[in-house]
């Protein structure tokens, strides 16, 4: 009696476990396909149809335009859809994406500020909202991605200023938020990343002096603060640890000093633009060892 009793107990526990497992699973695919029709219903205009058409219901989310799931779970790992005209609002849904690595929404016209259940969005490689009318300041929360390699905010209407904790991107190797109204500082952690290839801080109104370098930065390509209220000199160990810089361009700034004779240790470098600045002093020497310099703006400065 007690053994046919213990028996029935634990295939009662049993059959409860599978129904868990599988409501769980069906959870989780149903919440994938939730969180895009919540997107959906936030998009108030759809010039070609794509969502109406196309992300229904019926079909399996898999199969929808711009959505792709992995292999092994059959989860959605990427949402792409660049160049939509689409006209909408992000909504806090997409936070449910828990298997997302890719979130491109570039070339619309989404805007509104960045919902802070994106956060939860912990496998995240690539972020472009590139070309939009978002607004509000760049979260804070950006900076506890982990795996975040790309972050494309540019052409937008972020204001305030570039958070601190974006230095904590260690995989971090494109930063891009030119073009906006941002303003403040240049936070120091961002040279603290030694992963990164791109930071394109150009067009805002940022103002302060250079961060300081310091310590090697041996993927890092490119910098341009072009068009900032940026003063002050040039760190004198910035070019110290960028032997692989290709690309300085720091023009229309307020940037004053002299152009430091470690410039030279730049080797690579292809483009160098300092033009409109208040730089003085005599140009250094060195400058012509650099033989792979291919185009140099210097112009309105105060050089000797």
């Amino acid at each position: 009696m007690g053994k046919t009793f213990l028996n029935l107990a634990l295939l009662i526990i049993f059959h409860f476990f599978i129904m868990a497992t599988s409501s769980m699973k069906l959870t989780t695919i149903v919440t994938d396909q939730l969180a895009l029709l919540a997107l959906k219903e936030h998009v108030i205009h759809d010039p070609e149809n794509v969502l109406t058409t196309n992300w229904s219901a019926s079909t399996p989310v898999c199969n929808w335009f711009g959505v792709s799931c992995g292999s092994k779970h059959r989860r959605v790992v990427a949402l792409n859809i660049t160049g939509l005209g689409l006209v909408g609002t992000l909504p806090p849904h997409l936070g449910n994406l828990s298997f997302l690595s890719l979130l491109s929404i570039s070339d619309n016209s989404f805007d509104g500020e960045l919902p802070v259940q994106l956060s939860n969005l912990r496998r995240l490689k690539h972020i472009n909202f590139r070309n939009n009318n978002l607004s509000g300041e760049i979260p804070s929360w950006l900076g506890s991605l982990p795996e975040l390699q790309r972050l494309f905010l540019y052409h937008n209407h972020f204001k305030g200023v570039i958070p601190f904790s974006l230095g904590n991107l260690s995989k971090l190797e494109m930063l891009d938020l030119f073009q906006n109204q941002l303003s403040g500082s240049i936070p120091s952690s961002i040279f603290n990343i030694s992963s990164l290839q791109k930071i394109n801080l150009r067009n805002n109104y940022l103002f302060g002096s250079i961060p300081s370098v310091s310590h090697d930065i041996l993927s890092l390509e490119l910098i341009d603060f072009t068009f900032n209220n940026l003063t002050g000199h040039f760190p004198s160990d910035m070019f110290d640890h960028l032997p692989n810089l290709k690309k300085l361009s720091l023009s229309d700034n307020m940037l004053s000093g002299k152009i430091p004779a470690s410039l030279c240790k730049c080797k690579e470098l292809e483009i160098l633009s300092l033009s409109y600045n208040q730089l003085g002093g005599s140009l250094p020497v060195e400058i012509g060892n650099l033989s792979m310099l291919r185009i140099l703006f210097i112009g309105r400065n105060h050089f000797e």
